[in-house]
């Protein structure tokens, strides 16, 4: 996996992981999925569901939902 692209996902797994507050366990459910990809090296499928992801926490967590375009964004570029 490409550094940078490791670097965004430890960064929003990180940032998942202090969410507290409303979305809370929406957070910490992405934050699992995102540390199982880093833990095993393996982002198949990931920007599929970094999207879906986002969708979902458009309109209630828009910070949220930022962070995880900017990294799908990321992953996109990355060829990923």
């Amino acid at each position: 996996m490409d550094l940078n692209i490791r670097r965004q996902l430890e960064e929003l797994a990180e940032h998942l992981r202090l969410h507290s507050g409303p979305g809370e366990e929406q957070a910490q459910s992405i934050y699992q999925d995102v540390q199982t990809t880093l833990d095993n090296d393996d982002h198949q499928g990931l920007p599929d569901r970094l999207a879906r992801y986002t969708v979902e926490l458009e309109n209630e967590h828009p910070e949220l939902a930022s962070i995880l375009r900017r990294v799908a964004d990321a992953l996109g570029a990355g060829g990923i």
